[in-house]
């Protein structure tokens, strides 16, 4: 799977990220470039994750993607939501904020909900769409730093 330089969204059009904040409101804002994005039939977690996540967060989680710097705020480190949450995964919070119900706490794409790419995992199958999340929030919980917790 490519890394996409563009936050991805299932309805096939492009999305270009450029943010400036009050401080650096002097310097140009980074740019990143579109790329029309390629919707995946896996359900494996680690395959939605580098489709649909790592253009912000990375390939490892570590909020280091090639559009992080277009960000407002600096992108959360995946690999860290246990440590954040004393030593704690959990799983219905992270479930929550992959479907968009539930808030983040330092909102990188000037909105509180996530995911910003849209309702990717919404299909006409319900039964597909749980698996593909729960498969992500199992990967991401795999990723943890020290292992799972």
């Amino acid at each position: 799977l490519g890394l996409f330089v563009a936050v991805a969204v299932t309805s096939g059009f492009t999305v270009s990220l450029s943010a400036q904040t009050p401080k650096d409101a002097q310097k140009p804002a980074p740019k990143v470039k579109g790329v029309r994005s390629v919707p995946i039939t896996s359900v494996e977690g680690r395959d939605n994750f580098e489709a649909y996540c790592a253009v912000c967060h990375g390939r490892e989680g570590k909020g280091n993607g090639p559009a992080a710097p277009a960000m407002k705020v600096p992108v959360p480190d995946l690999t860290m939501i246990a440590a954040r949450n004393n030593g704690k995964f959990d799983p219905v919070q992270v479930e929550q904020v992959i479907k968009g119900t539930g808030k983040t706490s330092t909102p990188a794409h000037g909105v509180e909900d996530m995911p910003i790419w849209g309702n990717v995992f919404a299909t006409e199958d319900l039964g597909v769409s749980t698996l593909r999340i729960r498969t992500l929030v199992n990967y991401l919980e795999s990723i943890q730093a020290g292992g799972k917790k």
